[in-house]
């Protein structure tokens, strides 16, 4: 079992330390998301799926919407709704500019319009074959384009942090990024 500590600089930083011990229970410090004044500890989700076959209603708890989702008709679905792999990818995009929204505010940049397109490679053998190895995705890129007041085009200091921030704090890309998917990304500042 490892122990973690956390700690939590004046700056906002996050170190963590591991030191093995069969004997410790874990423990964790929280640190704020952000300097948004809505800014929780956690945010708890909770959905629920029900359906046959490939057609699934999702509620999220709380909240007036459902969610609907198919697949591929070649996977034996209708197609009479988005799949789960579509939604995937869509849920990295909408993370994206979510984040670069509260990022935004943290850093006082201003923001307006944003265009984020998603691709990613899923190979389909161990789904559909069911042959051995990672069914997980291939290859994801994320192109962002995202109006801004920082002044200096893509290559401007503060422009870069801001994409790094975002990509750093954004719990979705994370998810991603630590899955061992070959990730990238392109970020293009354009004139507010």
């Amino acid at each position: 079992m490892f122990r973690t500590r956390v700690a939590i600089a004046a700056s906002r930083s996050l170190r963590v330390r591991q030191t093995k011990s069969s004997l410790l229970q874990p423990t964790v410090s929280f640190r704020q998301f952000s300097g948004s004044a809505t800014a929780s500890q956690s945010l708890p989700v909770r959905i629920r799926g029900r359906g046959t076959g490939t057609l699934q209603t999702i509620d999220v708890e709380g909240k007036p919407y459902k969610i609907q989702t198919d697949t591929y008709q070649v996977l034996g679905g209708n197609d009479s709704a988005p799949s789960p792999v579509s939604y995937s990818m869509a849920s990295l995009g909408s993370c994206t500019q979510v984040t670069g929204s509260v990022v935004a505010k943290d850093h006082g940049i201003k923001l307006g319009q944003w265009d984020v397109a998603v691709e990613g490679i899923l190979p389909t053998a161990v789904l559909v074959k069911g042959e051995q190895g990672n069914p997980n995705w291939e290859k994801v890129t994320v192109k962002v384009k995202v109006q801004t007041d920082v002044k200096g085009g893509s290559l401007d200091p503060k422009f870069k942090h801001f994409a790094t921030e975002v990509e750093r704090r954004c719990p979705i890309t994370q998810l991603f990024v630590r899955s061992g998917v070959a990730f990238s990304s392109e970020w293009i500042n354009e004139p507010l």
